[in-house]
């Protein structure tokens, strides 16, 4: 009789580097799961490429196996505790949502140590129902001897879905509690204002490069002197733009008082989030990715008058009230912004090697370099840092790229703009007033919350440093205390940091009283 033929050493060996290499492969995976749980964000774009990610680490995880890669994190995973979880981690995914976001509704935005408690409470809730709920359907032997019966108990199931999300769908909630507001208008003392606060976004003139055989060199100009600022740094707005916040501070106090959504509310709940400027349709503003600068051209395109706005999506934020104020004035108005992209020269989450940022920023000096512009305004959000600059202090890093880039634009324009960030909402405005119509007053942000004092030093900073202009914007949104989020019957923000573009046109005047003290 035959005896049977034993493995090679080769082919022994070839199978211990195999399952090495698949133990190795899944404690990749394993690792980068816990990494993109943490660094993945609300700002991370779903669907999208980056959704591949723990796709493939977790196929590195189940590659790996069980006993056929011993050295796997196979021993790790199979701890009781984990396997517990894992039964039940459909359900805590279920639960943990809708948890959350009620508790969000009621109260804003939640301190991290609410958040756990929160997250305890849906695992809780997550066994109470694999207990009660999970494991009597799963092994109902009433619905394994008769499978019609599983098909009949599954189609009951999604016939109740449909009808309750068409219910839904017919009956919306009420995004209002009754009664119109007045719109707001700005009082305008003394300064020599032309744009109607009511006036709307409108298409850009064109979307191609600048000729430039017709550029007018800009004429020189008297010198634009900085006001002293108060005690208050963060009200530092120069003599036109101070009387103008004063004269309007009632305004602001009113919406403080606000407590009810009003009927006219605009936008509405509904469209809040539509709610943006033009260059978003005209695809002026640019995707992470693209770094093409496109030079898209608003207002009156003779104007002898050139004005950049260069930034990303904070600074877009501020083209529907620069477009009504250029094509009032006759200036000629050339837009340079890209999503996720800062003025300064530093390391992000969403671009951490700033190579995106990077590419685009030096394209458009090379633009701007040909153009020459009486102006450029510069804004931009604050972001997480990434790479060399994780870790540092934030501010700093920010000193540190945006005196880097005013070395490199500052020459290239008769005067720069640094125009000081919008005040940012305590969470996402629509999903919070659409959850309290009877108490906007409860989605406010307190001023000291929402103002970033370091950030605004830095940039009044830079702004000396460079002979340029630093205005900020706090005080056309903000009162002492408090920013509110209804003013009148305008909607201030569409999301839980940008303006609607109907509260950008609200604003104009002060864009406006802003861009002829830039102009001199």
């Amino acid at each position: 009789m035959p005896q049977a033929r034993s493995a090679s050493p080769a082919r022994s060996r070839s199978a211990r580097v195999h399952r090495a290499q698949r133990a190795l492969l899944g404690w990749m995976g394993l690792i980068a799961i816990v990494v993109l749980a943490v660094v993945f964000s609300d700002g991370t774009t779903f669907p999208g490429w980056v959704a591949v990610l723990p796709v493939v680490a977790t196929v590195l995880v189940i590659n790996a196996g069980g006993t056929s890669a011993p050295n796997g994190p196979f021993r790790w995973l199979s701890a009781q505790p984990l396997q517990w979880v894992g039964a039940r981690s459909y359900a805590i995914y279920l639960w943990h949502f809708p948890v959350l976001v009620l508790a969000e509704r009621k109260w804003g935005s939640l301190p991290w140590v609410t958040r756990l408690a929160l997250l305890a409470l849906s695992v809780l809730l997550a066994a109470a129902s694999y207990w009660l709920i999970e494991n009597p359907v799963r092994h109902s032997a009433r619905l394994a001897t008769v499978p019609a019966r599983s098909l009949m108990m599954g189609a009951g199931i999604a016939v109740t879905g449909v009808l309750g999300a068409s219910l839904l769908l017919w009956n919306p909630p009420k995004l209002d509690a009754g009664g119109e507001a007045v719109a707001p208008t700005l009082a305008l003392p003394g300064a020599a204002t032309s744009v109607p606060t009511s006036a709307v976004d409108g298409l850009p003139t064109s979307v191609a490069p600048p000729d430039q055989s017709s550029t007018t060199e800009p004429t020189s100009a008297a010198p634009v002197t900085t006001a002293t600022p108060s005690a208050d740094p963060s009200h530092d707005n120069p003599p036109a733009l101070a009387a103008m916040v004063q004269a309007n501070l009632a305004v602001l106090e009113q919406g403080v008082q606000t407590q009810k959504v009003p009927s006219n509310l605009s936008p509405s709940l509904a469209k809040a989030r539509n709610d943006l400027p033009q260059i978003y349709r005209n695809k002026c503003i640019l995707d992470p990715g693209m770094n093409s600068p496109k030079s898209c051209i608003y207002g009156d395109p003779n104007g002898s008058t050139t004005i950049v706005l260069f930034g990303d999506s904070h600074a877009a934020q501020w083209m529907p009230a620069l477009h009504q104020v250029a094509s009032a004035n006759g200036w000629r108005l050339v837009i340079h912004t890209k999503k996720a992209c800062p003025t300064a020269e530093i390391s992000i989450v969403k671009d951490p090697g700033g190579a995106d940022c990077g590419v685009w920023r030096g394209r458009v000096l090379e633009q701007l370099a040909a153009l020459k512009p009486d102006l450029i305004i510069m804004s931009a959000y604050r972001y997480k840092m990434s790479g060399a600059d994780a870790g540092r202090d934030p501010d700093q890093a920010w000193s540190d790229g945006l005196d880097s880039m005013m070395t490199k634009i500052r020459p290239l324009a008769r005067q720069v703009l640094l125009l000081g960030d919008s005040a940012t909402p305590a969470n996402d405005t629509p999903s919070c007033v659409a959850g309290r119509v009877s108490n906007v007053g409860g989605c406010m942000n307190s001023r000291a919350n929402a103002v970033k004092q370091g950030r605004l030093a830095v940039e009044r900073s830079m702004a000396a440093k460079y002979n340029a202009l630093f205005v900020p914007t706090s005080d056309w949104m903000c009162t002492d205390s408090q920013c509110p989020v209804v003013v009148g019957n305008v909607l201030m923000y569409r999301d839980n940091s940008h303006l609607t573009a109907t509260a950008s046109a609200f604003l104009a005047p002060y864009i406006e009283a802003t861009v002829r003290y830039a102009l001199g």
